[in-house]
């Protein structure tokens, strides 16, 4: 769970964690999903950031509709669709050996193998009922994803003191205009 959080926000305002085929091989290899002896290449990364911006969109739909905001929405409004075609092609299966039964990476390429795991992470939040704690933020200018720890699953920021506020103050100056 915490794995997907980090890969989705390998994306920041100040620049992307997986800008480069270097940058997705070192990340990879950070969080043991890599063998060291592998490497990316450039299309690996082009996957690997399909993969990011289709669980990015999938996480903004575990929270509300985001904000109305001067700044763009963060999402790729062709991410689900390059998600599904990236999946289709990565080799999971079942592996009922395991006591519960989870689904497993195939070792075929190491960076499918590496993308395939982190869609195995997927399910297994979805298999505990974590899922849906899993957001991305509603200020549309962030996007940021984090795991909703409230007790009544209704956090929206990924920080009330930023990005709340942010909406916070937007509200605030649309009602001082409209009056």
């Amino acid at each position: 769970m915490h794995r997907i959080v980090e890969f989705v926000n390998t994306r920041r305002a100040n620049g992307d964690g997986l800008g480069t085929r270097e940058q997705l091989t070192s990340w990879l290899h950070t969080h043991n999903l890599l063998p060291p002896s592998a490497a990316a290449d450039a299309d690996d990364r082009e996957r690997a950031v399909w993969l990011r911006e289709g669980l990015r969109a999938l996480l903004a739909e575990n929270n509300a509709e985001p904000v109305t905001s001067p700044r763009p929405d963060g999402l790729d409004p062709t991410a689900r669709t390059q998600l599904a075609t990236l999946t289709a092609a990565l080799p999971l299966r079942l592996d009922v050996t395991s006591m519960p039964p989870r689904l497993v990476a195939q070792p075929r390429e190491p960076v499918d193998h590496a993308l395939a795991t982190l869609l195995a992470d997927v399910a297994t939040a979805v298999a505990a009922g974590t899922w849906p704690r899993l957001k991305a933020c509603r200020e549309p200018s962030c996007r940021w994803a984090f795991y909703d720890q409230s007790r009544n699953h209704g956090r929206t920021w990924c920080s009330m003191n930023v990005c709340g506020n942010r909406v916070k103050v937007r509200a605030s100056q649309r009602r001082r205009a409209g009056s």
